[in-house]
C-alpha cells in the first residue's frame, strides 16, 4: 500500500510498504480522508522523527474488528493519541501526560491506505457514521481548539492571533464576538469570505480583548497579544516556539494581572466536544481546507502550506 513518510528538510515521499495486519482488541481502517496539520510543517519538531509517516487527522472505514463496538463498515475517528483513564492525570483532566497517552499511536500513520487502530487507542476513538469523511477528519484539530477554549475560560472580547487553519478554528468554534488577526492578507481574505470578522495587523487595537489566542508560535505573535490584551486578561498560547527560542515575558505581565497560558494537543473530553459540534455543522470541512487532493500530490502541497502558499490540504482516498 501507499503512505506518506517524512524524510527530513520539508521532503515528503509517497513510498510502498507492506499493510499492517489488524492489532488484537483493535482495528484495521480504510482510510477516507487524512488532512495535513500544521505541527507537521515545524521541522525542529518532524525532524526528531525521520523518517516518520505522517498525517494524524484522519477517518476511515472498519475493514477487520476485534471489538465489537466498532463492526465492520462502520466509519470511525481514532486520536493518534489515548489515555488510560485511570492515573492521576486522566482522574483530573489532564490526559495529555497520562504515559499510555504518550506511547499510543496509529500504524503506521494517517497518511496511508490503511492504517492499524490498537486497542490503547480505542479509549479516544468514535464512531462517526453521519459525517462525510471530510468533515469528521477535522474532529482531532477541532479538538485541540476546544480544550483551548476550555482552557481560556469565558471570553465575552476574544480575538485570535495568526487566521492559519487553527485560528480559523478558534474563530469559528468561538462565534461572533471573536476578531481575528494576521499579516497575510491572503489568509485575512479567506476569513473575510467565511464570514469572520479578520483584519490585518496594522489593525490591532491595544487593550481591547479579555483573551487572546495566539495561534503562530513566536515572539512577535505574542508580543501583539501583550498589546492587545486587556489588565487582568489571559492570553494563550496554542503553538510553541523552537526548542532554541524561549519565550520572553516581561515584568509588566505581573503589573497587568495578565495570565499566560498554555494548551496542548487534546484529551477525550475534546475529542467529543468537536464530534458534537461538527455533528451540528458549525464547521465544515470547505471553510478551513483549501486543496483536496490525492495521496500523490502531497509532496507538492505539503511544501506549499510549509511556504505558506495554500491554507489546508487534505488527502481525499
Amino acid at each position: 500500500m501507499k503512505i506518506a513518510r517524512y524524510f527530513g528538510n520539508g521532503q515528503v515521499r509517497i513510498v510502498e510498504e507492506i499493510e499492517p495486519s489488524c492489532p488484537d482488541g483493535g482495528l484495521l481502517v480504510q482510510t477516507e480522508a487524512c488532512g495535513l496539520c500544521s505541527g507537521e510543517l515545524m521541522s525542529w519538531y518532524m525532524d526528531k522523527k525521520i523518517p516518520h509517516v505522517i498525517g494524524h487527522e484522519v477517518t476511515g472505514v472498519v475493514v477487520e474488528s476485534k471489538d465489537a463496538r466498532f463492526p465492520v463498515g462502520s466509519r470511525i475517528f481514532p486520536h493518534h493519541h489515548a489515555p488510560c483513564g485511570e492515573c492521576e492525570y486522566c482522574r483530573t483532566g489532564r490526559s495529555v501526560h497520562c504515559e499510555q497517552w504518550k506511547k499510543t499511536k496509529l500504524l503506521p500513520g494517517g497518511m496511508a491506505e490503511r492504517f492499524a487502530v490498537p486497542l490503547g487507542n480505542l479509549s479516544d476513538t468514535l464512531l462517526v457514521n453521519p459525517l462525510r469523511a471530510i468533515d469528521a477528519a477535522l474532529i482531532e484539530p477541532m479538538a485541540c481548539v476546544m480544550k483551548s477554549l476550555r482552557t481560556a475560560g469565558v471570553a465575552e472580547k476574544p480575538a485570535v492571533i495568526g487566521l492559519g487553519v487553527m485560528g480559523l478554528m478558534h474563530m469559528i468554534a468561538v462565534g461572533a464576538n471573536a476578531v481575528g488577526y494576521d499579516i497575510n492578507p491572503l489568509r485575512v481574505a479567506w476569513a473575510k469570505r467565511t464570514g469572520l470578522d479578520a483584519r490585518g495587523n496594522d489593525e490591532i487595537a491595544e487593550n481591547q480583548h479579555d483573551v487572546v489566542f495566539v495561534c503562530p508560535g513566536t515572539q512577535e505573535a505574542f508580543d501583539a497579544a501583550l498589546r492587545m490584551v486587556q489588565p487582568g486578561g489571559r492570553i494563550v498560547m496554542f503553538a510553541p516556539l523552537g526548542p532554541d527560542e524561549p519565550l520572553r515575558i516581561p515584568q509588566d505581565v505581573y503589573f497587568r494581572d495578565i495570565a499566560v497560558l498554555n494548551s496542548y494537543s487534546c484529551g477525550p473530553e475534546d475529542t467529543r466536544a468537536a464530534w458534537e459540534l461538527i455533528g451540528k455543522g458549525i464547521l465544515r470541512a470547505e471553510q478551513v481546507v483549501s486543496h483536496f487532493i490525492k495521496l500523490d500530490e502531497l509532496p507538492a502541497m505539503y511544501l506549499a502550506m510549509k511556504r505558506g502558499e495554500i491554507l489546508k490540504p487534505m488527502v481525499v482516498f
